[in-house]
């Protein structure tokens, strides 16, 4: 009796065992499974500013926190990586053909997953027969090369080449992330047809030595710009802290250095509760490599019984620049236009051209006299001395 229980025990044991093996098993098996996720990015509005400047073309590209620096010198295209102002990625070399670009870089793409954390960047990489895609990934804390993309063979001839280029530009990309590879769909505007893209060949890139001369290049150019910048921006804070506002700004080359020089006016604003006596003041800015020049004499005070416009515009060409401005009191106009010159030997800017045309009215009659002035008319006259009060008495003397 004894020993049939043993047996028995035994065998329970054993089932026992076998069910506890069959678990373990399972709970192997469904850990080697993988649950294959797929990854969606579609595309996103984001705001662009292009400048050209001798020697650099520069391209802005922003969503939310994240920024895009494109820097074009010669046939090389340098990008920097920025998120929430900090630096990801500094300036390195990318594949992108800028000069086969549509007008206003429309064939520039952004695309973001659900998340708006990890992106797809899309730049045109156009070849004479059909375009295609260079493709980069970016994350908050990285930015990197992915694959070049081409249209499959099998959709090229689902859109004919000659509207090819004026649908790129309407339609939309979409894009699915899965086992680590992209899979790129391109739908026109109507969303009737997509096109297909499969990873293709890259192209290599500049050897480190080479593309060096091209960055030193861009960082020269970024802090100079910078430095100037910040400079400005100062300024402009403090004075609209005393009441004036921007109301002209253009960006120049006084001196020929290929860097930004800017030319601002200033003017305030009349209070609610004027007084005849009250008038408008402008202030005439040039900034150039960081320094200021400023003057509030060169725009006539704008006072409340003038009916024409007073400061009207100012005319820039080369390392010259006219200041325009019309006063009238109903029965005569002045129109004047006052020329200053920079010269670089000294980094002064003087007073070249002085052009005054009076305009009188008489019932029905008018009558009108010009008078043009130069150098030897009213001498040497720094930018920050000229007053327009006293330079027809100097003009005449």
């Amino acid at each position: 009796m004894e020993k049939i229980k043993l047996i028995k025990f035994a065998l329970l044991f054993i089932c026992f065992l076998t069910m506890i093996n069959c678990k373990d098993d399972n709970k192997s098996v469904i850990s080697n499974i993988k649950i294959e996720t797929t990854k969606k990015y579609k595309e996103v509005v984001f705001t662009k500013k292009y400048e050209k400047r001798d020697g650099v073309k520069e391209l802005n590209i922003r969503y939310k926190n994240f920024k895009l620096k494109f820097r074009f010198i010669e046939d090389i295209t340098l990008l920097q990586f920025i998120v929430d102002d900090n630096i990801v990625s500094n300036w390195k070399q990318i594949l992108f053909n800028f000069e086969y670009l549509p007008d206003n870089y429309d064939g520039i793409r952004l695309l973001f997953d659900e998340s708006n954390s990890n992106g797809l960047l899309l730049l045109p990489g156009y070849t004479e027969e059909f375009p295609n895609l260079i493709v980069y990934e970016f994350d908050k804390s990285h930015f990197s090369y992915s694959n070049n993309s081409n249209i499959k063979n099998e959709d090229l001839n689902k859109i004919p080449f000659e509207k090819l280029n004026e649908e790129w530009k309407k339609g939309s990309f979409e894009a699915n992330k899965k086992s680590n590879k992209y899979f790129l769909t391109f739908f026109d505007a109507s969303k009737k047809t997509n096109l297909n893209f499969e990873n293709s060949k890259s192209y290599e890139l500049l050897q480190e030595t080479e593309i060096k001369k091209y960055i030193d290049k861009v960082l020269l150019f970024e802090k100079d710009n910078s430095d100037h910048q910040s400079f400005l921006e100062e300024f402009e804070k403090r004075i609209e802290k005393e009441g004036f506002k921007i109301i002209f700004d253009k960006n120049c080359d006084l001196n020929d250095d290929k860097i930004q020089d800017k030319i601002l006016v200033f003017s305030n604003e009349l209070a609610e509760n004027f007084k005849p006596s009250d008038y408008e003041e402008s202030i005439v800015c040039v900034s150039i490599l960081g320094k200021l020049y400023q003057n509030k004499n060169i725009i006539v005070k704008h006072y409340i019984g003038n009916v024409a416009v007073g400061f009207n515009d100012i005319k820039i060409k080369d390392n010259f620049f006219t200041i325009e401005q019309v006063n009238s009191d109903g029965y005569s106009t002045v129109k004047e236009y006052t020329t200053f010159k920079f010269f670089r030997e000294i980094n002064q800017i003087i007073l070249y051209k002085y052009t005054r045309i009076e305009t009188s009215r008489s019932g029905e009659n008018e009558s009108e006299k010009s008078y043009n002035y130069e150098v030897k008319n009213f001498g040497n006259i720094l930018f920050e001395d000229y007053n327009s009060e006293t330079i027809l008495e100097k003009c005449k003397g």
